[in-house]
Formats: structure tokens, sequence, C-alpha cells
């Protein structure tokens, strides 16, 4: 019976020992060690080679610098000086401790086309518990003019003038009753929480409150942060993303020319 694990060593044709490696192809022309090399010259490849792939000959580690398709009879490789000279009949293999890597962790080569790196899968970034999608703002939350209405402090709904926006020399939204306040509403995104808000506008003075909203009852609550336009990031009270919350951000102008220009919600994943 046996009871311990043992390492199975391969033996090539000229008797060397093979250890952890899948043959794909053989050399088809020597190299010295004299002088770097960008290529090199092999018998028909088994499979199709990719640019970062990693490859071995004689112990001399060479990556792939472009593409090959099954059966190419030369490979592009990284500039290098080996370590000791191949020769025709060398086998070229992948590295098994190398392909094992890339099994568990996946930090190089491609998924489904994308390019993957220690960090990043095409347009997806991981670094530090945190996910960044390119095309996507999963750290902050613009919030624009147009997310700016105003409130009901002006008679009826019929009186009530609309927030307008200033599409020339001096741009923003702003309302046109000094009794009005614009008003934001902005979601949290699912999986984030809001942690700061921050208004821009043409006056620097104009008080600013931020609540927390539900989109399935009625009322608005008590402010979970306020500070004013154009200061530091207002620190609201930490709030994460249910199925029915967001922020109703509230902007107290004084004057038909207070000028909001938007803003922006900080979220941590």
């Amino acid at each position: 019976m046996i009871n311990t694990n043992s390492i199975l060593t391969q033996i090539d044709s000229l008797g060397r020992n093979v250890t952890n490696e899948v043959s794909i192809a053989s050399l088809a022309a020597n190299y010295d060690d004299t002088a770097a090399i960008t290529s090199i010259a092999v018998t028909a490849t088994q499979i199709a080679l990719k640019d970062g792939d990693k490859i071995m000959v004689q112990g001399n580690a060479l990556e792939v610098n472009a593409d090959a398709a099954a059966g190419a009879t030369a490979l592009t490789i990284v500039s290098i000086t080996l370590s000791s000279p191949i020769i025709v009949g060398d086998e070229i293999r992948i590295n098994e401790d190398n392909l094992f890597v890339q099994y568990q962790r996946k930090t190089e080569g491609t998924i489904g086309g994308m390019p993957v790196s220690s960090a990043t899968i095409g347009p997806i970034e991981y670094k530090t518990g945190i996910y960044n999608i390119i095309g996507v703002d999963p750290t902050y939350m613009k919030i624009l003019p147009r997310d700016f209405m105003v409130n009901d402090d002006v008679g009826s709904a019929t009186d009530t003038p609309p927030a307008v926006f200033g599409d020339g020399t001096n741009t923003g939204v702003s309302v046109e009753d000094t009794d009005q306040e614009l008003i934001a509403t902005v979601n949290i995104p699912y999986g984030t929480t809001a942690t700061h808000v921050a208004v821009w506008a043409s006056n620097t003075t104009k008080d600013v409150e931020v609540y927390e909203m539900s989109i399935a009852s009625n009322g608005k609550g008590s402010a979970i942060g306020t500070g004013t336009t154009n200061g530091s990031a207002i620190d609201i009270t930490d709030t994460a993303a249910t199925a029915v919350n967001y922020l109703m951000i509230i902007v107290k102008v004084s004057s038909t020319n207070h000028r909001v220009w938007g803003g922006t919600v900080i979220l941590t994943q």
C-alpha cells in the first residue's frame, strides 16, 4: 500500500528531466547566450499562443510578444539574453507552475477577449477593496442641473414658476421667485453608501440640507447633513443604498440671481 506522495518526473527524448511543463513545439534553430534575441524559429505549434503567454526552453523563461496561430513556425518574444544556449530539437514548453497560478488567480492573459492584469479584467478594476468600472461612476454620483426642481413655497402648483437654466454668459439653474428653493433628488447606487455631498453655485454662502427619502413612504424626516455651497464636502450620516431610499438635497437660494451649477454625492462600497 502506498501512503506517501511522490513527484513524477518525465524524461524527454534526450534524457533530460522535465517537471511541471507541457510541450507545444520544438526549436528549429540554434540560439546562443551572447546577444539578445526577439524571435525564435519553431516547429509548427500545437496550439495558438497569445501576446503575454509564458513559455520555457531549456530553463529559459520567455514571454510571447505577439499572437501566434496554431501551426506557427516562428514566435516573436520579448527581447532577452538567454541564460544558456538552446539548440534545434529543444522543446517549447508551457510552465505548469505559471499555468497553476493563472488557473487560481488569473492575473494575465484574457477572459472572453478582455485583457487581464493583477487588478483589472477589461473595464473592471479592483483595488483596496473597491471596484471601478470604466464608463460608470462607482465612487461618486454627479448632481446635474437637470436634477433640480423648485419647491412649492410660492402659491399653488399652477402659480409656481419652474426652475430655469441659463445658457448664456452666466450658466446654471436658478429660481424665478425669491421664496423658492432648489431641490435635487439623487439615487444611491446599489451596493454603495453615500458619505458626502457637495454643491457648487454662483453664491458661496447658501445653506444646503440633505435628507434620506423613500420612494415608498411620505415625509422628509430629519436632515442627515447640512453645509453650504462651495464649501467643504458635507459629511452626511453614512447612508447605504436600499431598494427604496434616495437623497433629497435642498439648496436655499434667496435670489433669482443665485445659480447652481451642480454637485456630487461621494460613495463608498
